[in-house]
């Protein structure tokens, strides 16, 4: 397991092997609430679940903890572990979602916790490396509701700053193994 916990208000709050999300009391370790995700990562699929800690965020008396495992990105009520209901679809937005590509199933694992700035939570991903790999792309999306709200295209789509730096436009489908069944 590779997790980094973080410690907020004399909290601890950090990921299990088993992709149990936990927050224990600094002082004592008396252990606070538990959250288990696991049930999204069982049989043959249980690798996928790696996971390297959570992120952290607040507004007022909204206090809410990101962690993501395989495709999916959670949001927990800190003070309880509940799923915030009200962040994408019962707390968790898929990140095979919202690429801006035709292509709606890939390899994404994000096993990394994001990083906050201001209200949105900013994503990266793991990918395949083969020819079926999903764009890399970079997102930011609303720490309240889960909705993207921008999206950083690491290889440039056509009218973005840097596409015409590709010299063969009739193989610009085809960059960063993305294929689009043509030999």
């Amino acid at each position: 397991m590779q997790c980094q916990p973080i410690a907020i208000n004399g909290t601890l709050y950090f990921t299990t092997a088993n992709i149990n999300v936990v927050a224990v009391a600094g002082a004592t370790g008396k252990e606070r609430w538990r959250t288990d995700l696991s049930d999204y990562w069982k049989g043959e699929n249980a690798w996928a679940g790696t996971n390297r800690g959570v992120t952290y965020w607040k507004e007022g008396e909204d206090q809410r903890i990101f962690v993501s495992a395989g495709p999916n990105l959670f949001c927990l009520d800190a003070r309880t572990g509940k799923p915030v209901e009200s962040f994408g679809s019962q707390g968790k937005i898929d990140l095979q979602e919202d690429l801006d590509y035709d292509q709606k199933s890939f390899f994404i694992v994000s096993n990394t916790p994001g990083i906050i700035y201001k209200d949105v939570i900013i994503m990266g991903m793991r990918l395949s490396e083969g020819l079926d790999a999903a764009p890399g792309h970079v997102r930011a999306y609303d720490v309240r509701t889960g909705k993207r709200r921008w999206i950083f295209h690491t290889i440039p789509k056509p009218g973005e700053f840097g596409y015409d730096t590709w010299q063969d436009k009739r193989n610009f489908p085809s960059l960063g193994a993305l294929t689009t069944g043509r030999a």
